[in-house]
């Protein structure tokens, strides 16, 4: 990343004197959950000149929506750093809701990823050390909002949502309206009441049955990996650094020649991870990265619903926040599992069992390996050269294969 903040910055002819830093007088609400790491961020535009230059290219480069796909186009456009902070604390006293078969969960999250919209600076400020330490606290900050009673204002309203299957999980208080749940985030990490009855493994006792991790939408990512360099020719022949993604284990060799598959979870789902193979866990990391940044928004969540669809850009998230684990499952060969962290989500939590993982710990299909809280996130799998052809997701007689849309 300091490569490309050097590219950015050196072409430019810098003038920024000491009395022209302060550009702008924001008033922030010290009520607002995130009252502090918004204040930290203003703080740093008014006396960081870098990052001041940096924001202010980033609302001079600010490039429209594609046509048709957001019905005001992207509306960073036109705008400046002032109307950065009222948005954050828009944002961080949002609550989602429930809307037929769908919800406005991903609403924020869209606004902010069309800020770094096919615009290297904003993409170079908000994955800098110092973006990504501002920002990030505002994540933490907006978490532990969705971790208060006054985050569950509609929880009533998801459960009422058909689609939930309320009947599926354990609730702390079934009579209740809003289930008993003391805060969105622990309604959104919600367990099964019956893992075996809600979701049963297919044929258990078949050790080359592969099987979902968790509620996805799957796609394969169709380049094979070919080498170090260029690992995942990507949509732009943009490349996936694997070694990168796996934080420089020593296992990543593994993988090169082989083929690779993206479940990405959407805000209505299960946002529990499961193990899709038998075998062992062998090595496992939560590595820290950046929660913003990314550069083709439009692309990876069309229109249509296909998220992270057959050919989308998965190079960018070798720099976001995530955690790994790292299968062996005997004469199928290891399996490579990378829980990505999107946008808000600042929790990748791995079960205690799985957790930091050096000695080797068995897994069984369907083992529940962690979970997110709140947002977007997505779930990637590896495997090794000639083990699994992701070409085509193949699924058996009565496999659920999708759900009806409703108003």
């Amino acid at each position: 990343m300091n490569r490309i903040l050097n590219s950015l910055i050196k072409p430019m002819v810098i003038s920024i004197a000491v009395g022209t830093i302060s550009l702008y007088a924001v008033e922030l609400n010290p009520k607002n959950p995130c009252y502090q790491s918004i204040k930290k961020i203003d703080d740093t535009y008014h006396n960081d000149k870098v990052f001041k230059l940096l924001m202010d290219q980033s609302f001079l480069h600010m490039v429209e929506a594609p046509e048709d796909y957001m019905h005001d186009g992207n509306p960073w456009v036109g705008k400046s750093y002032k109307d950065l902070p009222p948005f954050l604390e828009e944002w961080c006293e949002f609550l989602p809701k429930a809307i037929g078969s769908s919800d406005d969960g991903l609403k924020y999250i869209q606004h902010m990823d069309m800020f770094s919209y096919k615009n290297h600076f904003a993409k170079a400020l908000l994955q800098s050390k110092t973006g990504i330490e501002l920002f990030n606290t505002y994540m933490k900050e907006y978490g532990h909002f969705m971790d208060t009673p006054a985050s569950t204002r509609y929880v009533a309203e998801w459960l009422n949502d058909a689609r939930i299957e309320k009947e599926d999980y354990a609730l702390p208080d079934p009579k209740a309206e809003d289930g008993g749940f003391k805060s969105f985030n622990t309604f959104f990490a919600r367990s099964f009441k019956d893992q075996q009855k809600s979701r049963p493994q297919t044929m258990p006792d078949r050790d080359y049955v592969v099987t979902a991790p968790t509620d996805c939408i799957i796609n394969s990512i169709p380049q094979e990996i070919t080498d170090e360099d260029t690992l995942i020719a990507t949509k732009g022949n943009q490349k996936l650094n694997l070694k990168q993604m796996l934080d420089d284990s020593r296992h990543y060799k593994r993988f090169l020649g082989g083929t690779a598959v993206s479940c990405v979870l959407m805000p209505n789902t299960y946002h529990h991870y499961h193990s899709p193979i038998d075998g062992k866990i062998i090595e496992s990391k939560i590595i820290k990265g950046a929660l913003l940044g990314m550069d083709d928004f439009p692309s990876f969540v069309p229109k249509n619903g296909n998220v992270g669809y057959y050919g989308s850009d998965f190079n960018q998230f070798s720099t976001y926040q995530r955690g790994y684990f790292i299968g062996d499952t005997g004469k199928y060969g290891y399996v490579a599992m990378v829980a990505v962290g999107l946008s808000n989500i600042g929790s990748i939590v791995f079960e205690k069992k799985y957790s930091n993982v050096s000695i080797p710990v068995p897994v069984k299909r369907g083992d529940k390996l962690g979970h997110f809280l709140y947002g977007g996130s997505l779930f990637i799998m590896f495997f090794e050269k000639g083990k699994f052809k992701s070409d085509a997701i193949r699924v058996r007689l009565g496999n659920q294969i999708g759900t009806f849309d409703t108003p």
